[in-house]
């Protein structure tokens, strides 16, 4: 066990220590910061920035967003309301792990011995690395832009920032640790595909004890991958939210500045640009390593099912294999709802184009209303 905990800690070590300076994981998960004393410090600090950051959201909206036009500042104050929450929803997730999270990794560790799984530390780490450096490129873009957008008034690019760049860095480094663990599920779901493969189609006489052993550590990893997605739903939900709201109000926006150019000058345009990519690319990796778990899932089946001939006694086993892959048990359904695969994307896309359709004409008739209002005052 502390054999293959020691290089789990250390290819861990760094996302751990970000993700506890930003609130997105407990202080336990360091094991020398187990004590009452680094709980509750950890727990002021996050109490004060999140006061910090509903503060500044609140002087955000008083002073920037009422002075806006009626249909930004609608989307806006929605758009902040909807970053409070879900930062909440991060920090209680937090909170409920803070006893938990060591029993989680015991588990994990456990489970990798059980069946005989080695951790690719080169790899491992070499995702995290990616990652963080996708996160860390986003917040220097987004402080820069930002800044340069406001004019370089620093107490306007002070509030944009506190309430609408720092809610996604740290939603960006929570789901860091959310594609880390879809993409450790994934490879442990090929190594026992594999290992299940040499079993069936390399072997004179397949064992049907192994068999039967890979089947449950399937059932295993299925279950952990419901366990995860279960975990972060309500984050999943709210970030979905954030990103469809802010999407198509950038969308709509860069719309309205292609029509009138004199509306947004070179600094908005690139916000813009950045914050669309930024938003795709939240949901999109979200379908992609939930999809990468089902690929394994499909391959595993494919294999099953291309078996010729296993035998009167084996195939009683492949059947229930198979029949326990072909069984939907939810683990990428969050909110009741959604299925985190890729194909949500095209649901996505659907809704989106009904919602910038509804901003045109609602754009539209504001404007013929508030002509007319003006022309009948004229009179």
């Amino acid at each position: 066990y502390h054999r293959k905990l020691h290089p789990m800690r250390r290819i861990l070590k760094g996302l751990f220590l970000i993700s506890v300076l930003a609130g997105t994981a407990p202080v336990s998960i360091l094991s020398s910061c187990r004590s009452r004393k680094h709980r509750l410090l950890h727990l002021a600090w996050i109490v004060f920035w999140y006061g910090s950051f509903v503060f500044a959201s609140y002087w955000e909206f008083v002073l920037v967003t009422l002075q806006r036009v009626a249909l930004d500042r609608y989307l806006n104050a929605v758009e902040s309301v909807i970053y409070v929450i879900h930062m909440a929803s991060i920090l209680a997730l937090t909170c409920q792990w803070r006893n938990s999270i060591p029993n989680v990794l015991e588990s994990i560790i456990c489970s990798d011995s059980e069946r005989g799984y080695v951790v690719d530390c080169r790899r491992s780490r070499r995702f995290i690395r990616i990652q963080l450096l996708l996160v860390w490129a986003f917040s220097c873009l987004a402080f820069a832009v930002d800044i340069w957008s406001q004019k370089c008034v620093i107490f306007r690019a002070f509030l944009s920032i506190s309430s609408y760049v720092m809610p996604n860095v740290i939603s960006n480094l929570s789901f860091v640790q959310y594609y880390m663990l879809l993409q450790e599920i994934a490879w442990r779901q090929r190594k026992v595909t594999d290992s299940l493969e040499r079993e069936l189609c390399h072997l004179l006489v397949p064992r049907r004890a192994q068999i039967q052993k890979f089947r449950m550590q399937h059932a295993e990893l299925m279950y952990f991958t419901r366990l995860v997605n279960q975990s972060y739903q309500y984050s999943i939900v709210l970030l979905f939210m954030g990103c469809f709201l802010n999407f198509n109000l950038v969308l709509f926006l860069l719309f309205q500045g292609i029509d009138n150019p004199g509306l947004a000058d070179e600094p908005k345009w690139l916000y813009m640009l950045l914050w669309l990519a930024m938003h795709i690319g939240k949901v999109v990796s979200i379908l992609f390593f939930n999809q990468k778990v089902l690929n394994e899932q499909s391959r595993c089946l494919d294999m099953l099912n291309g078996i010729p001939n296993p035998g009167t006694e084996l195939q009683e086993t492949i059947n229930h294999f198979i029949l326990q892959l072909q069984i939907d048990l939810r683990q990428h359904v969050v909110g009741g709802v959604m299925v985190l695969d890729l194909k949500f994307l095209t649901t996505l896309l659907v809704a989106s184009a009904d919602f910038f359709i509804f901003l045109l004409q609602y754009d539209v008739t504001y404007e013929a209303l508030a002509k007319s209002v003006q022309s009948n005052i004229t009179k």
